[in-house]
């Protein structure tokens, strides 16, 4: 149980407080969104297909948040602060809203202010290896921990509880407001992805597609086709998380990192077919390692094909947002019409495509940087 505060103790040294909480924050929210799914369909008398519009609206705004936030200003605490307390009011719109509709736009402001936050946190570490790495393990740590506590609050009341949890935790990071530094930025202007790293973006939008398309109703699919409690559900996905802290803070080389996306995608194409709860919390939990194994390996890889690195980290979390702020209503249109079972499949040739095209940009010895823009 001690284990993940040793590991917060850890990471003090390298990365601002400030960040590792908003990072948490961002993180518990997007952890909520597949386990809520089926209660935000219930309260507002809607089918799971439609109830996913939400998480699209929210993606959708996070696109538009990071990859346009470092294309109009420049990270400072200013910045920062705003962005949580939007973040903080557009939960508290979701508790009240009466429709649908008012739900949906209050998701997408949460989902602009996640944006600017998540570009804020790796405009700060991107390109450097070790402290990348410290952002990223934050993903699953604050899973193993999220999860749960989003299922219990599930079971206390219902999506609105959730939102009250969310609302609360979006002023934590207040507490610890970080400095920001400019110099990992172009100061002259955003400057073009080159070829290849246009291509490893393109390439993680088509992963982040393909698995989030299967993700997000990996809540429903357990409730209804593996027959699982919500709750035990959240434990699945904490595991998930779990399994992805020792995968993120690995230190050691990341050789062929789209591959490790090759896995997920079996299992993607395996979960939409079965319906035994252990295999559900095998392949679950395993696509958590494989997928914090192989995030980290694509974000060095990104940031050696590319002259200015830091000009990427927005754009590598926009494409990845725009990968799933479209899976929900891709998904949901498969779902309704061919099932979970085809949901798997579909999910699973797009993430292969993707981890190919990762691999044929790694196995090239042309594009690389030394990271003062020059080949």
């Amino acid at each position: 149980m001690q284990a993940p505060f040793r590991l917060l103790q850890t990471l003090r040294g390298t990365v601002e407080p400030g960040l590792l909480l908003a990072t948490g924050v961002a993180t518990s929210t997007f952890v909520a969104t597949p386990l809520i799914l089926p209660a935000v369909a219930v309260r507002f008398e809607i089918g799971t297909g439609m109830a996913g519009l939400f998480s699209a609206a929210q993606l959708g705004l996070f696109v538009v948040g990071s990859w346009g936030a470092p294309r109009l200003v420049e990270p400072s605490r200013r910045v920062f602060v705003a962005s949580l307390v939007m973040l903080a009011a557009a939960s508290g719109i979701s508790i009240i809203a009466p429709a649908f509709s008012v739900f949906v736009a209050s998701r997408a402001l949460a989902g602009l202010a996640l944006g600017v936050l998540t570009w804020l946190a790796y405009s700060q570490v991107f390109g450097d290896t070790e402290r990348t790495g410290d952002i990223a393990v934050i993903g699953p740590l604050t899973g193993v921990l999220a999860a749960p506590l989003i299922g219990l609050a599930l079971r206390a009341g219902d999506d609105r509880t959730v939102f009250s949890v969310l609302a609360a935790l979006a002023l934590v990071p207040l507490v610890s407001i970080p400095n920001f530094s400019v110099s990992g930025t172009a100061s002259k202007g955003r400057n073009k992805a080159v070829p290849q790293a246009l291509v490893l973006i393109v390439a993680l939008a088509l992963v982040t597609f393909g698995g989030a398309g299967v993700f997000v109703f990996l809540g429903a699919a357990a409730v209804e086709q593996y027959g699982m409690d919500p709750f035990v559900v959240s434990l699945v996905f904490s595991a998930n998380a779990a399994a992805g802290i020792p995968s993120a803070r690995w230190r050691g080389a990341r050789r062929y990192s789209g591959a490790w996306f090759v896995l997920p995608a079996l299992f993607a194409a395996v979960l939409g077919f079965a319906d035994q709860q252990p295999l559900y919390w095998v392949l679950v939990t395993t696509w958590g390692f494989c997928f914090w194994m192989a995030i980290p390996g694509i974000y060095n890889l990104l940031a050696e094909r590319s002259r200015f690195p830091a000009d990427r980290a927005g754009d590598a979390q926009a494409a990845m947002a725009a990968g799933r702020a479209f899976a929900p209503l891709a998904g949901g249109i498969v779902v309704g019409t061919g099932g979970f079972e085809a949901l798997g499949l579909a999910g699973a040739a797009v993430m292969l495509v993707g981890a190919a095209v990762m691999l044929a940009v790694e196995r090239s010895d042309t594009g690389k940087f030394d990271h003062n823009g020059s080949l």
